[in-house]
């Protein structure tokens, strides 16, 4: 037995130096293998790394909103300010304070830190041209929201979002023309001097007018920077110079509407003396709507305003849009529906 034993490890181990002798590569493919899989696994962890580092950047943004002074501004500055933590992005936020002189520097230091997009409510287009273009030189993706750039600049810039100011001037014409039947003699309270929306909105309710071939005429234009107090003023003004040929108001905002309607009380006018108009649907415009005070209105929500804007940056982010190039489409509007007695309830009360 013990023969038969020595003879089959000493045949094993023979077969075992044999087979190593005949097939010398084996051993070093396993350990090639081995260290294949060992570069195909430490890519993979690599790789894996960089998909975690980029999930985790963490984006600088900057808004250069125009000023939280008018009542339409703090809920859209709360809504964009959620949007941008749930997002996770290092958000600095500047108040214009509608001072333009202000907002061109706010753009310089906003420049100066660098960040991954920039996106300007400018207070005036024009005013901010050269502070655009630096942007744009400085390889910083730009997005104007709410007032759109100069057709120049618009270079300059990487998408547009929030209301067609133009397209709301448009819908407050026909407003107007509807309730006065086609004729009449009306004054326009516009916003802040140089600001894209307290000129297109006039002047889309002008080019509405004229469209309609209506016999509407617009005795005067006067701005009242998006003031109630301000309007209020503006339209005892015109109350002294037009006196009882006035017919009806169109205020390019729903605070300059219900601004003129203190001084038409003060002047003796009860409510549905004049025909009044204004845009935005605030909680004061839908309430004097409900109560007869102002004929109508174009919504414009702050709320949908702002989470239209950060819907626009995450898309920018996303697909990697740097100037020069844009976005399709460069204009993302919002959606602007009219709102009279008769819809006014499914709005009521309002966000602003």
């Amino acid at each position: 037995m013990k023969r038969i034993k020595i003879s089959t490890i000493v045949l094993v181990t023979f077969a075992i130096i044999a087979t190593l002798v005949i097939l010398p590569g084996c051993k070093t493919a396993v350990t090639t293998t081995t260290a294949a899989a060992a570069t195909t696994t430490t890519a993979a962890a690599e790789t894996t790394a960089a998909e975690t580092t980029k999930a985790a950047k963490t984006y600088k943004i900057v808004n250069l909103w125009l000023g939280m002074a008018a009542p339409y501004c703090p809920p859209y500055k709360a809504t964009f300010e959620a949007g941008a933590k749930e997002n996770g992005w290092d958000l600095t936020f500047f108040d214009g304070k509608f001072d333009a002189a202000l907002q061109a520097n706010q753009m310089d230091e906003a420049i100066a830190m660098k960040p991954d997009l920039i996106i300007l409510c400018a207070l005036d287009a024009s005013g901010m041209a050269a502070g655009m273009k630096k942007a744009f030189d400085a390889g910083i993706p730009l997005i104007v929201d709410h007032t759109l750039a100069n057709k120049e600049d618009q270079q300059y810039t990487i998408a547009y979002t929030g209301p067609d100011n133009y397209t709301e001037g448009l819908l407050g014409g026909e407003l107007m023309n509807e309730a006065l039947g086609g004729k009449g003699k009306v004054v326009i309270i516009t916003g802040a001097t140089g600001q894209e929306a307290a000129i297109n909105r006039p002047k889309g309710f002008r080019d509405k007018l004229k469209e309609l071939n209506s016999q509407i005429e617009v005795l005067a234009e006067q701005t009242a920077e998006w003031d109630k107090a301000k309007a209020t003023k503006v339209m005892a003004d015109f109350i002294t110079r037009y006196g009882k040929e006035l017919n009806g108001v169109y205020g390019a905002d729903d605070t300059l509407a219900v601004g003129a309607f203190i001084a038409l009380q003060e002047a003796g006018y009860k409510k549905g003396d004049l025909i009044l108009v204004g845009v935005g649907g605030s909680k004061e415009g839908l309430a004097a709507i409900k109560d007869g005070t102002i004929y109508g209105t174009v919504l414009q929500s702050p709320v949908a305003g702002a989470k239209a804007a950060i819907e626009t940056i995450k898309k920018a982010l996303e697909q990697g849009i740097k100037p020069p190039k844009q976005m399709d489409p460069y204009l993302r509007f919002m959606p602007l529906p009219k709102i009279t007695a008769a819809n006014v309830d499914q709005y009521l009360p309002g966000e602003w």
